[in-house]
């Protein structure tokens, strides 16, 4: 009856799609601090208080698994391209496998990345 409301975004507030949970969720894990590497559900759904407890632990593994592989791909780059690794190199390796993620995140998790090879001692720690 009231369909013609929900057009104009008077209805009930939606879900957002889940390109934006996981780009809400990634944000979210590569938070510095006490917030490092501690699990995302609380803090995700303060932001999205209509998820479930199975979304909140699904976009929590999905999230941890990207930036895992985010900081092992920076690492494998800057060891075959040293100080030339530009953050194209990573963008194409990590949207190929995580297409949904948005430009400000790949930005952040590259030079994070970058900083954990840096400090562990990698290449770019030689210089």
């Amino acid at each position: 009856m009231f369909a013609w409301v929900r057009r104009f975004g008077l209805g009930s507030p939606s879900k957002p799609g889940r390109e934006a949970l996981l780009n809400d969720g990634l944000a979210l894990s590569m938070d510095w601090g006490e917030s490092w590497l501690a699990p995302i559900q609380a803090r995700l759904l303060e932001q999205h208080p209509r998820l479930q407890r199975t979304e909140l632990d699904e976009l929590d593994a999905a999230c941890r698994e990207a930036m895992r592989f985010g900081h092992e791909a920076v690492h494998d780059l800057v060891r075959r391209k040293g100080s030339e690794v530009t953050p194209a190199d990573f963008s194409v390796v990590f949207l190929a496998r995580n297409p949904w993620a948005s430009p400000e995140n790949v930005a952040r998790l590259f030079n994070q990345g970058l900083y954990y090879a840096w400090k562990t001692g990698g290449p770019l720690a030689e210089r």
